[in-house]
């Protein structure tokens, strides 16, 4: 785990931000309810954190119907009426909600609610064994209050350290400066409409043409017509038909040359060692952890595309 401080409430509005279009389109109430014992900055591993609370909120807004209310609620844990460095925190909706017999498969891996869910919804609720390994990881726990037809509670606890830094200075400052990308063509490979739409947002003011493939055999198919229209890949792993390092292994094997050397970045929530090493061993050139940050997705365009300005 990588720790440092950070404000816990600018990744909650800035996951929610993410997101408002999708919860107007869907004319979701989304209630927030955050703790004011929460300390301004906390000690912690920012970007696994801000995964798991894009997961279960992403998916709160995926399965909850049109009008349908989703709560996301943090607060600090007491101990003996002393506080504790423990934070606990629920997102709840009025979704589909999950059977008892579901629940107990919902977070193994390769694991899912069921396929027909898969197909009307989008995705494949992998993200969710995820998100417990890095829940577990914080020293956290990790648990699900659901009945079928009744909505789902994701609760889970985290642990952290207060920090001592009373400046907004975390952060590197922005130059103030896009870089431009223009005459750039990009192929984006995911499963879930929202993350392609991320992607597609973030990199507007960039100049860039993006172009988008729905699972990794639509990518292969995509790229084979026409290789040398592409000048890089950013593709996700766990997505039906066919993931995203068969879909590399097929990229790398086509017959012309280009094929072999169009940079290929991962774009997955899985950011443990292992799973970066397997994506590098499987031909891919780097790796982007989600939720997408801008600036690390333009320092990633700006070291494998030749020559980009700004």
């Amino acid at each position: 785990m990588y720790c440092q401080p950070f404000e816990f409430r600018k990744i909650v509005d800035s996951t929610v931000t993410m997101l408002n279009l999708y919860i107007e389109e869907k004319a979701l109430r989304l209630v927030v309810d955050l703790d004011d014992a929460i300390p301004r900055f906390i000690i912690g591993d920012e970007l696994r954190l801000t995964q798991v609370i894009t997961n279960f909120l992403t998916n709160a807004v995926k399965f909850t119907p049109h009008g349908g209310q989703i709560m996301f609620s943090a607060k600090r844990l007491c101990c003996d009426g002393a506080a504790e460095n423990v934070m606990l925190i629920e997102i709840a909706d009025t979704g589909i909600g999950i059977s008892k017999e579901q629940q107990t498969r919902l977070f193994s891996a390769f694991e899912q609610a069921e396929a027909g869910t898969t197909r009307k919804f989008g995705g494949t609720g992998l993200g969710l064994a995820i998100s417990k390994r890095i829940v577990e990881a914080m020293g956290g726990e990790i648990s699900i209050e659901s009945e079928l037809g009744k909505g789902a509670k994701f609760i889970f606890t985290v642990r952290f350290e207060i920090g001592d830094r009373e400046t907004g200075d975390i952060c590197c400052a922005a130059d103030g400066q896009t870089a431009s990308f223009a005459g750039y063509r990009l192929l984006v490979v995911d499963d879930v409409d929202i993350n392609r739409e991320i992607v597609v947002a973030l990199l507007g003011p960039t100049g860039i043409e993006v172009e988008c493939a729905i699972n990794g055999q639509d990518a292969v198919t995509i790229f084979g017509k026409e290789p040398e229209q592409y000048d890089i890949i950013l593709m996700d792993l766990q997505m039906p038909v066919m993931d995203g390092l068969v879909a590399t292994r097929h990229i790398r094997a086509l017959d012309n040359k280009w094929s072999k050397q169009i940079p290929i970045i991962a774009m997955t929530a899985n950011v443990f060692k292992e799973d970066i090493d397997l994506c590098i061993q499987t031909g891919m050139n780097d790796h982007l952890g989600k939720p997408l940050k801008f600036e690390r997705l333009i320092e990633k365009l700006k070291m494998h595309l030749p020559n980009p300005r700004g």
